[in-house]
């Protein structure tokens, strides 16, 4: 008796908290795979850089002494605050972008490198620090790109970007992944795009995420991944009803060594 009450109750607490249905966690429904299918990339473009991104620069000559100059290290501190920038000093190890879209270089001072790709702004920052060195090599990358994920996810974070090219998946990928009670098909993206702030639906289950041009992140990119309808409704119904269930269990325990 008693082991078929203890049964019973764990089985009505199972009901009770039963997640989404199988169908509504899979991912990318309905995509065409079958052999194997491939599709043309057309919705990465590189992202530019903004006001307010610090830039690693490495550059490389014949001349090698003369490249120190410009490496972003610690040894090699640079503050991309110019007199008409009101933000604060760069970190030691990187060019920071001001509000008119420059930074400060040894030799050349100001350059203008808002809006740029990365290819582009070393492309840039070569010509003008060729006159001063022979045959110079230039790379630039980000070191502030962030993206932050939250909501119903497994690992809520501010996830630092060292690849230009960074997914929505790879995000959540990093985030620990959506929990089986996360809403796949309303993913809020918020993206700050020339001073104004967008807020994007985005709906995972779709095979047409990866065609879609927000399925590539920014830097500064916010997730929120809002809880699906199910977790609300099993907590609350488990909290109200599992109370009266321990009471039944209770009572017909109570009755049953009464009886006995």
């Amino acid at each position: 008796m008693k082991n078929q009450l203890f049964a019973t109750c764990v089985i009505l607490m199972v009901l009770l908290t039963s997640c989404a249905s199988y169908k509504e966690n899979i991912y990318f429904q309905g995509l065409e795979r079958n052999p194997e299918m491939s599709y043309k990339i057309t919705n990465f473009s590189p992202p530019t850089i903004q006001p307010g991104d610090v830039l690693a620069l490495t550059v490389k000559s014949l001349n090698a002494d003369g490249s120190a100059i410009f490496n972003s290290s610690p040894a090699t501190i640079s503050s991309a605050k110019g007199k008409d920038s009101d933000g604060p000093a760069a970190p030691a190890t990187g060019y920071l972008v001001n509000k008119d879209g420059e930074i400060q270089l040894p030799l050349v001072h100001s350059v203008k490198v808002g809006q740029l790709s990365l290819e582009d702004a070393a492309a840039t920052i070569k010509s003008k620090i060729t006159p001063f060195l022979k045959e110079p090599e230039v790379s630039v990358s980000f070191m502030n790109f962030k993206v932050s994920v939250l909501g119903d996810v497994a690992h809520p974070d501010v996830l630092s970007v060292t690849d230009e090219r960074f997914s929505i998946t790879d995000a959540l990928s990093r985030a620990g992944d959506l929990t089986p009670t996360a809403n796949r098909k309303n993913i809020l993206l918020v993206r700050e795009v020339d001073g104004k702030r967008k807020y994007i639906n985005i709906d995972i289950t779709s095979p047409r995420l990866f065609e879609s041009p927000y399925y590539y992140l920014k830097s500064n990119d916010l997730i929120y991944v809002e809880p699906g309808k199910d977790k609300f409704a099993s907590q609350s119904s488990t909290f109200k009803i599992l109370p009266i269930i321990i009471s039944i269990a209770s009572l017909i325990l109570v009755t049953y060594q009464v009886t006995k």
